[in-house]
């Protein structure tokens, strides 16, 4: 299909109009508010907003809205790295390295590489959005429920990344995690189940506040627990804030792969940047020369998650702009937005209205540089709330936590949720448990059993995940993923051991 380069420039002309660009400046920064506040999301920010685009010619509107998209997912790792409160569900792989590069000094570059990474993340989406969007649109149509539950299955071998120093409790915990996922109404046929006869359970345990729960309580639990001993404390001038040229090209297939994995996982309806974050975190781990320092401040960690998660930004707008299938909540309102203002999703919007999708493409392209720019001008001041005494930060955050997780279905449950999982978070870490790996298990759980018994539903069978190409091939993938994983642990104690002896 060509495109008339009129079309082109004129969507560009349109983008570059000051009143436009100010929508964006505007909807970047109050995405990255949303982000970092735990509990909120490019979600609720997207919804909140879209009454504010009726009256706005449809190129500014939809431009606002992308640029609130990409500021929301871009904000959530600056709380995860600076007090291992997660704003988004998304951001979850980012606190494994990034919260002990902060707790050794390092905040400044962990951020630093994490905005960079938001930046590759979402150019690369948007080079695929661009390109591919039409091919892989089609391709997605392919996946049906074996599919899907070999890519789950694929996403689970991630345990393997996120297990610590021992994959027994990394399985337990996982397990446990699946097992919490499966608290309230099955997700096939509605049945209730593990409710306990409590109303409120019957929708089941939220991820949000049993992330928070988890990560940030448990923290705030752990650090009052030893309140009396001196806590690590950053450097008193920060280094590295701007990751150098040599940095970025040593991570340059790092950007690309994860990149890649982002896009992909964002074309996959309900999936979105959690499990993409997790599976670049694993496939990043597994591609490392040093494995073994991840989970302690590794950079390359960092990288992988928030490039992924970004990028499930233009795999989201891939899938709903050309079929009309939302990638992920996000999405699916801003497909909402896209019909108030009369334009259909779908081939006809390519051939009826190119100069709003062009005018979409530039403006996430421009939202990219934005997102960066803003956040460089503000790490520093970001990066000084590890300077606040824990005595006078601790109950700002948990009143944070509260407001947040109260804010997503206004049920005092939730907040009774959250503060059990900080409870067990805690119980867990103290017996040195991993905790990402039940929170892997959380957030697949419900879409592996879901497209698990569709199947077995529709085939009464094992064998399509053994007789489709593209379930064979995530299974294959799956199994070398466990077998490669299982070599780097071996030579990982192979390396403690020869330490040792040393």
């Amino acid at each position: 299909m060509s495109i008339d380069p009129h079309i082109i420039l004129s969507a560009l002309d349109s983008v570059l109009q000051p009143w436009n660009l100010v929508f964006l400046v505007l909807g970047v920064v109050g995405g990255l508010l949303v982000g970092i506040v735990p509990g909120l999301g490019p979600t609720l920010a997207v919804a909140l907003l879209i009454p504010v685009t009726f009256t706005m010619p449809p190129e500014a509107g939809l431009s606002l809205l992308i640029a609130v998209y990409v500021g929301g997912m871009s904000g959530g790792f600056v709380t995860a790295i600076l007090i291992r409160m997660p704003g988004t569900p998304a951001s979850m792989a980012t606190l494994l390295d990034g919260f002990p590069m902060a707790r050794k000094g390092k905040a400044g570059q962990a951020i630093g590489n994490a905005i960079v990474a938001n930046f590759a993340g979402t150019i690369i989406s948007a080079v695929c959005l661009v390109t591919f969007a039409p091919i892989l649109a089609a391709f997605a149509l392919k996946f049906h429920f074996a599919e899907y539950t070999a890519v789950c299955i694929f996403a689970m071998t991630a345990v393997a990344a996120v297990a610590g120093s021992s994959a027994t409790r990394g399985i337990v915990t996982a397990v446990l995690g699946m097992l919490v996922a499966c608290i309230g109404l099955t997700p096939v046929d509605g049945l209730p189940r593990f409710d306990f006869g409590i109303p409120s359970m019957e929708g089941g345990i939220g991820l949000l506040p049993a992330l928070i729960g988890m990560f940030a309580v448990s923290q705030m639990m752990k650090d009052s627990a030893i309140q009396t001993e001196k806590m690590p404390q950053p450097v008193s001038e920060m280094q590295g804030i701007l990751p150098g040229l040599r940095e970025i090209g040593r991570n340059a297939f790092n950007y690309v792969r994860s990149g890649l994995i982002g896009t992909w996982v964002g074309v996959m309806p309900a999936m979105g940047g959690g499990p993409a974050a997790l599976i670049a975190y694993a496939q990043a781990r597994n591609a490392s020369k040093h494995p073994e320092r991840f989970g302690t401040g590794a950079v390359e960690g960092v990288i992988a998650s928030e490039t992924a998660n970004n990028a499930t930004i233009g795999g989201g707008l891939i899938i709903a702009l050309t079929l009309g299938i939302p990638g992920d909540p996000t999405s699916a309102v801003l497909l909402g937005g896209l019909m108030i203002h009369g334009l259909q999703p779908g081939p006809q919007l390519f051939l009826n209205n190119p100069e709003v999708l062009y005018g979409i493409y530039f403006s996430l392209f421009f939202s990219s540089f934005i997102m960066m720019l803003v956040l460089f001008l503000s790490v520093r001041m970001l990066v000084k709330v590890i300077y606040i005494p824990r005595y006078y930060l601790q109950p700002v955050l948990i009143a944070l936590c509260i407001v947040g997780v109260y804010s997503l279905n206004n049920r005092v449950f939730d907040v009774g949720v959250m503060m059990c999982f900080g409870l067990i978070g805690y119980v867990l870490e103290r017996f040195r448990y991993p905790l990402p790996p039940m929170v892997l298990g959380i957030v697949l759980g419900p879409l592996v059993e879901a497209n698990f018994r569709k199947m077995l539903a529709a085939e009464d069978s094992l064998m399509p995940l053994f007789t489709k190409p593209i379930a064979v091939t995530f299974i294959v993938l799956s199994v070398l993923s466990l077998i490669w994983a299982s070599r780097l642990r071996r030579r990982m104690g192979a390396d403690v051991e020869a330490g040792d002896a040393s």
